[in-house]
């Protein structure tokens, strides 16, 4: 009896595992049969209005902006159809209202129009979208977006102003508080997020919804440009999009140079010189003025003080200009372009932060605080300050700097690597000297030299890599590699940095050891 019991219950067991393991497969397959494969676009609007009511009982629509579009173009129909204008002649980017009134309203607007309009269609034989709730209101929607956001830089600014024949008021204005409307001032052009943030503040309309309306409602209005959200926010239109190499400089009564120093109220306690700055030069590095200026054209030292200011989010001067994660600062933008393939050899491998003792006087080479004031006007160009710097050079001669090094940390197994070290050398001397920023701040004699030999002191003779990387590993120290790391970190990552071939096994570098 207890024998005929325990085959039952493993036979239970059995039959529950089986259940179970069918429940999953169902499961797993109704979940792919009902929802499919996603589907990436560009135009997809997330319909959440009621979220100003509070919590969404329903999750929120993923809605296909352009493929509404072109079905109501078909049937003779245009946005006014579904979008409202205003007193004002302005097409509001609510659907089918101007303002949400209350919760009920508000979504009775939706589901009369929408559902109303697939029930019409449909019945017209028309192949349509869903009229039942949970297909609109999906946890896995059909569609997903791929938006991408619209940058505005040189090239396009170039492309509308030449459009709109010079006239800048057209985009550009400012809220006369006595007029009580918008008017252009002209020196007075800013980027339209110093006003228009991400959200609706008072009167200011967000840029979203800015932009939407003055740019698609002129593209509308002329009838050019593209006028569907594709158009801006698609990959691939954007990458497609004719480019203007060199589109021009936009006049703003910026200055060509100038001298980047504190505030007038912190100039008493400001300990640094003066930093020459070539405004026109930068100009052209950059896609837009908010490169820098992210959030006004004014200069960095009216938002950020010696010891942050509200205005600046509490941001110091100095840590605006040398934050190094930051691409609005001149630390962490130059920090970018060092890794670059020419440049990444060296500097991918380098200690993050870790300057010279020469480079702070590099940029701080203008008139010291006190004397700021009345060198106004006095200098014109950063060559005031600096002798150029295109005649970059190694101080020792070339007989001085070895043909050949040979390696031999793995005589045991191979034979000796010989590497081409003055071949090295001139190659990442050429990588310099073809490169504005690098000639400008390798001016220090042998500074290429560190590249490699990186805690050690200029000269004819640096000490061997054995002096510091021991072998074997020094567990005792962590930061300092052993010398087969050290060699093939060095050796390989830069190689990998600067897109250099790597060999695929240790004999391209080591010659197989002849017996």
């Amino acid at each position: 009896m207890l024998r005929l019991y325990g085959n039952i219950k493993n036979y239970q067991i059995i039959l529950l595992a089986v259940c179970l393991s069918l429940m999953v497969v169902f499961a797993s397959g109704c979940g792919k049969s009902d929802a499919g494969q996603q589907i990436e676009r560009a135009d997809i609007i997330t319909i959440d209005a009621m979220t100003v009511f509070g919590r969404l009982s329903r999750p929120a629509v993923d809605y296909p902006h352009d493929m509404h579009t072109r079905a109501l173009k078909e049937r003779g129909k245009e946005c006014a159809d579904c979008h409202l204008k205003d007193d004002k002649g302005v097409m509001s980017q609510k659907f089918m209202r101007l303002t949400d009134e209350n919760e009920k309203t508000t979504m009775q607007i939706y589901h009369d129009n929408c559902i109303t309009c697939h029930k019409e269609l449909r019945a017209g034989g028309f192949e349509v979208g869903p009229v039942v709730c949970g297909n609109c209101h999906s946890r896995k929607p059909e569609y997903v977006s791929s938006r991408q956001p619209m940058s505005y830089d040189y090239s396009l600014h170039y492309r509308h102003v030449k459009a709109n024949n010079d006239s800048c008021g057209l985009c550009h204005h400012v809220y006369d508080e006595q007029k009580k409307e918008l008017v252009y001032i002209k020196g007075q052009e800013s980027s339209c997020r110093d006003c228009h943030q991400k959200e609706k503040i008072e009167n200011v309309i967000s840029m979203r919804e800015a932009s939407h309306q003055s740019c698609i409602g002129c593209h509308i209005e002329k009838q050019k440009g593209f006028q569907e959200c594709s158009g801006c926010h698609d990959a691939k239109i954007l990458g497609a999009i004719e480019r203007v190499d060199i589109p021009g400089r936009i006049e703003r009564n910026q200055p060509d140079f100038t001298l980047i120093g504190a505030a007038e109220k912190d100039i008493e306690s400001s300990k640094m010189n003066s930093v020459p700055f070539d405004h026109k030069a930068h100009e052209g590095f950059t896609n837009s003025c908010r490169d820098c200026h992210h959030e006004t054209l004014k200069a960095c030292k009216e938002c950020h003080t010696l010891a942050g200011d509200e205005v600046g989010d509490g941001i110091t001067t100095q840590r605006a200009m040398h934050e190094m994660k930051s691409g609005h600062s001149c630390v962490g933008c130059h920090e970018k372009h060092k890794y670059d393939p020419q440049c990444g050899g060296c500097h991918s491998l380098m200690e993050q932060g870790r300057l010279s003792q020469h480079a702070c006087e590099i940029c701080h080479a203008g008139p010291e605080p006190e004397k700021l004031a009345k060198a106004k006007g006095k200098y014109k160009s950063i060559a005031d300050f600096k002798p150029p710097r295109s005649k970059t050079k190694l101080t020792m001669a070339a007989k001085d700097i070895p043909e050949e090094v040979t390696i031999g940390i793995m005589a045991e197994k191979y034979e000796p690597a010989k590497m081409p070290h003055r071949k090295i050398i001139d190659t990442l001397m050429n990588h310099i000297k073809n490169s504005r920023m690098a000639t400008y701040f390798h001016g220090h004699e042998d500074v290429v030299c560190q590249g490699c030999h990186h805690h050690s002191p200029i000269g004819h003779k640096p000490p061997l890599c054995e002096n510091c990387h021991g072998k074997p590993f020094d567990q005792s120290n962590l930061q300092i590699p052993g010398l087969y790391g050290a060699y093939h970190r060095q050796c390989l990552g830069c190689h990998e940095q600067m897109n250099i071939k790597l060999e695929k096994d240790c004999e391209g570098c080591h010659a197989a050891k002849q017996s």
